[in-house]
């Protein structure tokens, strides 16, 4: 068994990680374990990192690992050779294009150590919403106290879809569109258009921290807000 980790530092891009032939196994999503899941093919959003462990055949042999562009034939990666196996030359497109990113593994992820089961003390409803040139938010810095449960209900209103980042804290998913789950806990979430995500966290880190959309180009033109401890 190998591991390795992931991360998507690219400023506007999502990818669909494709490991080919090779088995693998997510234990973790931004740096937090969650209960292992397997696959050949994962989702990647801006500023998310994975944990994958694979199994290598011993036989000799390539095994290309590649990062294919949400919505394109591009690809690109790396290829892991076992013992003496050749090489072979690939294309820098796959044969098709690839689907949207979507939610489905993420309402199937479960954290290894989840929150404690506990009501929200404070609730922030933050509407995503702007065009393709105005992402500007009509949103005041989001208000917590040290100590508190909160919530924030993340609702897309954009037909664009948004990785939202916390900085200083790390929240758990916990519904998607109404259904009511224990997911990862994560620092970064995708919420698609037309989707609302609500995530949860223990205010356990008093400071001034930034909350945004990890597109760079959204990030610039507003949506952009602070978590602020009173």
């Amino acid at each position: 068994m190998d591991a390795f980790a992931l991360i998507n530092a690219s400023s506007i891009s999502a990818y669909h990680i494709d490991l080919g032939t090779l088995e693998g196994h997510l234990v973790a999503v931004d740096g937090n374990p969650v209960r292992k899941m397997h696959g050949r093919r994962f989702p990647i959003a801006v500023s998310q990192r994975l944990d994958i462990v694979l199994s290598i055949p011993k036989t000799a042999a390539a095994y290309p690992v590649l990062a294919v562009l949400e919505g394109d034939r591009k690809q690109t990666g790396i290829v892991l050779l076992a013992g003496k196996g050749q090489v072979p030359r690939l294309s820098g497109l796959a044969k098709a294009a690839s689907p949207p990113l979507t939610l489905d593994l993420e309402c199937s992820l479960r954290a290894v150590t989840p929150l404690a089961e506990r009501k929200a003390d404070r609730t922030h409803v933050v509407n995503l919403t702007g065009a393709m040139q105005n992402y500007q938010w009509d949103v005041p810095p989001l208000m917590v106290a040290e100590g508190e449960r909160v919530e924030l209900v993340l609702a897309n209103q954009t037909v664009m879809p948004h990785p939202m980042h916390l900085h200083g804290h790390s929240f758990q998913v916990v519904e998607i569109n109404g259904d009511r789950f224990a997911g990862a806990v994560r620092d970064s979430v995708l919420v698609p258009p037309k989707t609302t995500v609500v995530v949860a966290f223990d205010a356990d880190n008093p400071g001034w921290w930034a909350f945004h959309c990890h597109l760079l180009y959204h990030q610039h033109a507003g949506m952009f807000t602070t978590l602020r401890y009173v």
